[in-house]
């Protein structure tokens, strides 16, 4: 009986060894595994926390951008070199006013049209031109057609349109001009 009992004595010691053993590896593991997410969770954090600081960066950018107090030169956005339309000064749009309100009632009709942009895009080594129309707005590039003109030329700081009867320059300056075919 003494070898039946000692034969289970040694089997159950070493079950038990193999059992702490086990847990021992298993605790380990679990420690090792929360070092890692702890680890994780600080890394990914900081940079949450430079991921949202560059999209509030961006924010501001795109509002500064779309709030029209962007005047040409390097864009914020890309720093590729831009031109958009100079406002026209108040005194000069006034002396204007009173000018044409002098002059006789069968004035030529306003120009709906004014330039509102040109951008050069480097990938395509292309000019486009941003157009209003009242209170509509159109990216133009040569060859395109808003109503009854056609786009002729687009260079850095002049759009050039026609229709049947006349050519349509607009500059970066805010001036138009017409010139009859």
């Amino acid at each position: 009986m003494d070898k039946k009992y000692s034969s289970l004595l040694i089997a159950s010691i070493l079950i038990l060894a193999l059992a702490l053993g086990m847990t021992v590896y298993i605790v380990m593991q679990k420690n090792k595994f929360n070092k890692m997410v702890h680890e994780s969770l600080k890394t990914s954090e900081g940079y949450d926390r430079d991921f949202i600081a560059m999209v509030e960066h961006l924010e501001l950018l795109l509002a500064t951008r779309a709030s029209f107090g962007y005047e040409g030169g390097k864009d914020p956005m890309t720093g590729k070199i831009r031109k958009v339309v100079l406002e026209v000064k108040k005194k000069a749009i006034k002396a204007v006013a009173k000018r044409e309100s002098a002059a006789s009632v069968s004035a030529e009709p306003v120009d709906p049209f004014k330039l509102t942009a040109i951008i050069f895009e480097e990938e395509k080594s292309r000019y486009t031109a941003v157009v209003m129309d009242g209170e509509r707005s159109y990216s133009v590039e040569v060859g395109d057609r808003i109503k009854d003109r056609k786009i002729t030329r687009i260079t850095d700081e002049v759009l050039i349109m026609e229709d049947d009867q006349k050519f349509f320059m607009y500059d970066i300056y805010g001036r138009s001009t017409s010139k009859s075919k």
